[in-house]
């Protein structure tokens, strides 16, 4: 079950008409995020980053996890995204644990849907979905044998700060 940390933060998805930027995404998705939830059924607290790469071409993603059982489980991911002008994202994450996953992603208005694969560990998906203004739901899956995927981590989240980028850019 640990390996399906590797998954959990990074699977962004944008689905829209037009390549879209890390810049079109900041009415609901850019900004620095703190949240509670679950993780594999134990309460856990994360935070989450997501801000434009240099030059606007795209996006990074930090991710932390701290589940509060017993041993915790601390884990730790970054992802770059590329748009790739076919109205997805391609990418990479690594994470703490020295996994590499290769990342595709689709977005639609309020959603980003990201799939992460490492052939040799496994496969998922993970959900951000805006609720409400400043609010976001991330949820991650992972594929089982059969072919369905299961829930592995929930939370609420709820943004705290612009990305730098932004804030110096008056915005």
């Amino acid at each position: 079950m640990t390996s399906a940390l590797l998954w959990l933060p990074v699977m962004l998805a944008i689905q829209t008409s037009t390549p879209a930027t890390g810049r079109d995404l900041s009415d609901w998705l850019l900004g620095n995020w703190t949240g509670k939830g679950a993780l594999f059924e134990q309460p856990a607290s994360m935070s989450l980053s997501v801000c434009p790469l240099a030059g606007d071409r795209g996006l990074m993603l930090d991710y932390q996890v701290t589940g509060e059982g017993s041993p915790p489980i601390r884990f730790a991911g970054h992802a770059d995204y590329i748009p790739d002008g076919q109205n997805r994202w391609r990418g990479r994450w690594t994470g703490t644990n020295g996994v590499d996953h290769d990342l595709t992603a689709l977005a639609s208005y309020d959603s980003f849907v990201a799939t992460w694969k490492n052939a040799a560990v496994e496969t998922g998906r993970t959900h951000y979905e805006r609720i409400a203004p400043r609010q976001l739901r991330v949820t991650d899956y992972v594929l089982r044998d059969g072919g369905r995927f299961e829930q592995f981590a929930s939370a609420d989240y709820v943004r705290n700060s612009a990305c730098p980028v932004l804030t110096k850019k008056g915005q």
